[in-house]
């Protein structure tokens, strides 16, 4: 028997669509939106994939990336909307945040606790209206909240979270009015046993 006839027959390699390479581009693009990878990366593989003739040339492209949940992207959460009078609502332990959540304070308590909560999303947009009310957002360390499109007439707006924000990491868009209330944002406050050998929240 010859060589030729002792080696095994090596499997042609298989050709790739469009579709392929665009599923492989949506991969990337996940990726710096998580900040797995930069700009300059994501333009270098997109230019590698778009090119790309088979299954061999695509797989290196993704090869030290998470492949994607079987399970697919968490449910959506319907649009959360709290209002109240004098009273107090809150929002805490496990949840799973939407992608506009609307408050409106007249002089009672609204409080957002984030610390144990899913969030599916990159940006989430709050509206929060405080009349002579608080509204108050708890946030994990490494999020950030970004109050700049809220406003106050005789009230106050306070962030009082310490950055920098985690690559990737939730970030909280806040718009909205304050009369004679307050809009806080703020980490967990520390138990009395983790304050006393001083550990963060």
């Amino acid at each position: 028997m010859s060589d030729a006839q002792d080696r095994p027959a090596t499997a042609p390699a298989v050709r790739v669509a469009d579709s392929d390479r665009e599923a492989v581009a949506e991969l990337l693009r996940a990726a710096v939106t998580e900040g797995r990878l930069d700009l300059a990366e994501l333009d270098e593989r997109l230019s590698a994939a778009y090119a790309a003739k088979t299954r061999a040339d695509l797989e290196p492209l993704t090869a030290d990336l998470p492949a994607p949940d079987p399970a697919g992207p968490a449910p959506d959460a319907p649009p959360l909307e709290l209002r109240t009078k004098s009273g107090t609502l809150k929002r805490e332990g496990y949840w799973l945040v939407p992608e506009r959540i609307s408050t409106e304070c007249t002089s009672g308590t609204i409080k957002l606790d984030f610390t144990e909560a899913e969030c599916p999303y990159r940006e989430v947009a709050i509206d929060a209206y405080a009349k002579s009310g608080s509204v108050v957002l708890v946030v994990p360390h490494g999020w950030w909240v970004n109050l700049d499109n809220a406003t106050a007439t005789s009230g106050t707006i306070a962030n009082k979270l310490k950055g920098p924000p985690d690559p990737g990491a939730p970030v909280l868009r806040v718009s909205g009015q304050v009369t004679s209330g307050d809009i806080k944002a703020r980490h967990p406050r520390r138990g009395f046993w983790a304050w006393l050998l001083r550990r963060p929240a």
